[in-house]
């Protein structure tokens, strides 16, 4: 375990923790871990450059970008901040300049393609940048597919095996393939997890693979009992009210100290969630720094 003392700073959110921050939905954390400096996640992009101002943080000495998945909420603001760091790390699956796409209304898949309804075309939701601007701007890419760990004490999971009946149903998520649609299956999905004091803390993109499947490898594949906090989009707001007791006996299973979930979490999961942890939940809004 690391005995480095963290600073995790949730730089933009939907929601703010404080006044004079922009709310955007999406998501970005600054973590300063000793003299190193780690950015996960960039946002949509207008929320990125204010709240960092705001919040008197910059990137300089920045030691890598990590990206959870190519979506635009989450990738965003990489050119700015990009423009900011010069030559960089970027870490993140080698997925994700795929076609993200979106539909208006979930879609229920009765096999892995269909043809798209004619009233309806889906909207691009991947990246907005494409990978030959951003080198141009000094960013280095590093594509991994596996876990793999990208610094001591930090670990890049993605590419992990998942059961599909732990997946989040978010039959809007579609990716072309020919003339048809199948479903996203987000395989650029990416969780970080850095060694802690006590023990690891897990920060979720968006945790498209499934709270579940995560958690599950983390504890089975990575032999992680403890942790002490679980932090970032879960996801929850796709998946069923039924859910919530297995995922908070999951979570209550690694004896952790914190929940702070955020962005794609979902109210109604939220709320289940606060009232169970009670001290031990927060809202991981922008502005909200957490000490470890």
């Amino acid at each position: 375990m690391s005995t480095m003392k963290m600073t995790i700073t949730i730089l933009a959110e939907n929601t703010v923790s404080k006044s004079g921050l922009i709310g955007e939905h999406g998501f970005s954390v600054l973590i300063e871990r000793g003299d190193e400096k780690y950015l996960f996640d960039t946002s949509p992009g207008a929320s990125l450059p204010h709240n960092i101002k705001r919040l008197d943080k910059n990137l300089n000495g920045l030691n890598k970008i990590i990206i959870s998945h190519g979506h635009y909420d989450h990738t965003g603001g990489l050119k700015w901040a990009i423009e900011q760091t010069g030559e960089i790390e970027v870490v993140a699956h080698p997925d994700m300049f795929c076609e993200h796409m979106a539909l208006k209304n979930k879609f229920e898949f009765q096999n892995s393609n269909f043809k798209m309804p004619v009233d309806e075309v889906p909207r691009y939701v991947g990246c907005p940048h494409t990978r030959k601007e951003l080198e141009g701007l000094g960013a280095c890419f590093n594509f991994i597919d596996h876990t793999h760990e990208i610094a001591p004490g930090l670990w890049f999971i993605t590419d992990t095996e998942r059961d599909p009946e732990l997946v989040p149903n978010d039959f809007r998520l579609v990716i072309p393939e020919g003339e048809y649609f199948a479903p996203d299956l987000i395989k650029d999905d990416a969780t970080l997890l850095i060694e802690g004091e006590k023990s690891p803390i897990l920060i979720l993109g968006c945790a498209h693979s499934g709270i579940l499947n995560i958690l599950n490898y983390v504890r089975e594949e990575m032999k992680i009992s403890e942790l002490t906090a679980v932090m970032g989009g879960t996801h929850l707001m796709y998946s069923e009210t039924k859910d919530i007791p297995r995922i908070i006996d999951t979570l209550e299973g690694f004896s952790i100290d914190l929940i702070g979930v955020s962005h794609c979490t979902g109210m109604k999961a939220a709320v289940e969630l606060a009232k169970h942890f009670g001290d031990r939940f927060e809202m991981a809004s922008a502005g909200t720094v957490f000490n470890f």
